[in-house]
């Protein structure tokens, strides 16, 4: 049992077409008889399906039920599994070091083993929301330490002003990452192991999704799918790119106001370049996500 997969993510779309390349079609069900022979007290009811019957069997006497099988998904995932590993044509790169990244080539099947995050534009948005609703509704309390800090000579303080300025830009943030993102159809992930020297990004369609990625994530998934991009040095690749904001020096001061408060509630930085994937990391088309 305990090789059953639990899957995140299935692209049954690809997945049926590399089936079907296999095959020469895609098999629906199968048909089998089973037979045994003697052995059946009188009167017992055999088999699971309704086919079964009662029987007044002697030794000797041989029975035969048929039943019919439906190929599921998770079946078809199998046949594709098991025909990549018979060809040797997908490569575990499961803490891999550069040396092995730089033999890969694009479309080539891999799989690989790893911690993989939440969607990061929709995680990263709702990090800011957070931190924002924090202020919000901790307001006067910050305003009450920071009235003891400059009486002790500190000099920055949060005023109702720069609250609704945070409240405004996030507003404005999130409306433009809507618009400017790459891939909009896309949520991307990003999967990494603690002995890998590069990390994977994950395209994902939300309509192959099983469960709710944002609930889901962060967990411990085997991946397996096909290389899409391999950047190369000095490569940048921008899930959403910051510089065309019209209000770049804002957007930077909210960062780093929001950023200096994130360990207050357990988060992290908050950056620009978390939204960011960079040489040596490479793109992955997946076909399934499962623990």
């Amino acid at each position: 049992m305990s090789g059953l997969r639990d899957f995140l993510y299935l692209d049954t779309a690809r997945l049926h077409s590399f089936v079907s390349q296999i095959h020469g079609g895609l098999v629906s069900e199968i048909s089998e008889t089973i037979k045994r022979h003697g052995g059946v007290s009188a009167g017992v009811n055999i088999g699971i399906l309704p086919v079964g019957g009662k029987v007044d069997a002697s030794k000797g006497q041989e029975n035969e039920r048929q039943q019919t099988v439906q190929l599921t998904n998770p079946a078809y995932f199998d046949v594709l599994y098991e025909y990549l590993k018979a060809e040797s044509a997908i490569k575990d790169i499961t803490a891999s070091d550069l040396r092995v990244r730089e033999q890969l080539t694009e479309g080539q099947f891999i799989e690989m083993s790893g911690i993989a995050e939440p969607p990061v534009v929709e995680y990263w948005i709702d990090r800011i929301r957070a931190l924002v609703e924090f202020l919000d509704s901790n307001f006067k309390l910050i305003m009450q330490v920071q009235l003891k800090g400059r009486a002790s000579g500190a000099s920055q303080r949060l005023s109702t002003q720069q609250l609704n300025l945070f409240k405004e830009m996030v507003n404005f943030l999130e409306g433009y990452i809507k618009v400017s993102r790459k891939d909009p159809g896309r949520q991307y992930i990003h999967v990494a192991n603690d002995g890998q020297s590069y990390g994977v990004w994950c395209g994902l369609l939300p309509d192959f999704a099983a469960v709710p990625l944002q609930a889901a994530l962060p967990a411990q998934v085997h991946v397996v799918g096909r290389v899409e991009r391999l950047l190369s040095e000095g490569d940048i690749y921008r899930i959403v790119d910051f510089s065309q904001f019209s209000q770049t020096g804002d957007m930077s001061k909210l960062l780093d106001a929001l950023s200096g408060l994130g360990p207050l509630i357990g988060q992290t930085q908050i950056k620009e370049t978390d939204l960011q994937a960079q040489y040596p990391d490479i793109f992955v088309t997946p076909v399934a996500i499962y623990r």
